[in-house]
Parts: structure tokens; C-alpha cells; sequence
């Protein structure tokens, strides 16, 4: 899409009219090979720690991974978009808030109810085991799963619509 330009009154993840309702984000991107070497640099720095027994570059993971998160508060760019979600994949993801939440409460209350009752310990891990699948199931569907692929001064690359929208769109020139 144009960067300044505007997404049509549909939904994103099917083409349903979105009646007006528009939901504003603030979506992310940055380049690959920061993310890759953001990832991959604290690990080499253990993997060779550990494969020379040098405590100092085993010990240096920690920091690697906080400067990388820190610098990568700088590096990636912003784009501020509105965009057409329809009644219904509004209450899914209404749904996967709601069961978000519960499973948070579940996973507090399996921490702090271990000694209250003898089914904490397993209400921690259905929990956890929740609220995994969940961020599973956002990230593929509906509006959740709507991302900034690519970013340059003119255009904007966006991942995670749905086919039946992308169809509709005009050709970028």
C-alpha cells in the first residue's frame, strides 16, 4: 500500500463490509538481518563460551540479548494505520482477549495457590499451555495476525491479511 494512503472499509482478514469500525494500530518492522543477528549473537557468545569454558562469554548472554532488545527499540521503523475489521472477527477477537485473560488469572493463581490447594500445580500448566496455543491462534487469526512486513519512505508492505481482501486491492504502480 501507499505509506500516506488509506485501506478500504472492508475487513482485512475476509472482505466483509467493516461498517465503519476501524481499529488503529502502530505496527512495527525491521530489517532481517538485524533480527536474525539480534537473535543469533547472544547465542554464539554461550555456544562458544560453553565450547571453550570460558566463563566470561558464558556470562555475557544476558547482557548481549538487554543491549540488543534496547537497540532494537531504535532501529525498527513505525507506520500508524486504521483499518476495516467486520462484526465478526471483532467477537473473535474479543473471545481470544477474554480467554487471554483467563488463562493469565490461571497462571497467577497456580503461582500464588500452591499452597492454598493441592490442584495448583496443574492449573499453572493448563494455564501456560493456554495461554501458548493462544498466542499460536493470534497470530493467525483475524485482525491479530496483521503485520508490517516491509517499510520504505513511499510504500508499506502488510502481511496477515486475508486472501478475499488482498484480491480487492488496486495494484500498487
Amino acid at each position: 500500500m501507499d505509506r500516506t494512503g488509506t485501506l478500504p472499509d472492508r475487513c482485512v482478514a475476509c472482505n466483509a463490509a467493516a461498517d465503519g469500525y476501524r481499529m488503529r494500530r502502530k505496527l512495527y518492522c525491521s530489517p532481517l538481518a538485524w533480527k536474525i543477528g539480534a537473535v543469533a549473537v547472544p547465542f554464539v557468545a554461550l555456544f562458544i563460551g560453553i565450547g571453550t569454558s570460558s566463563e566470561l562469554l558464558m556470562a555475557s548472554f544476558w547482557p548481549i540479548a538487554i543491549l540488543a532488545a534496547i537497540a532494537h527499540l531504535f532501529i525498527r521503523r513505525s507506520l500508524r494505520l486504521e483499518f476495516g475489521v467486520c462484526a465478526r472477527h471483532r467477537r473473535l477477537r474479543y473471545a481470544l482477549i477474554a480467554l487471554s485473560i483467563a488463562c493469565m488469572v490461571g497462571v497467577f493463581t497456580g503461582m500464588f495457590g500452591f499452597r492454598a490447594f493441592p490442584g495448583a500445580p496443574l492449573v499453572l500448566l493448563g494455564s501456560l499451555v493456554g495461554l501458548l496455543a493462544l498466542v499460536v491462534v493470534q497470530s493467525y487469526a483475524g485482525a491479530q495476525a496483521l503485520a508490517l512486513r516491509t517499510l520504505s519512505d513511499e510504500h508499506a508492505w502488510l502481511s496477515g491479511t486475508g486472501a478475499p481482501f488482498r484480491s480487492e486491492l488496486p495494484e500498487l504502480n
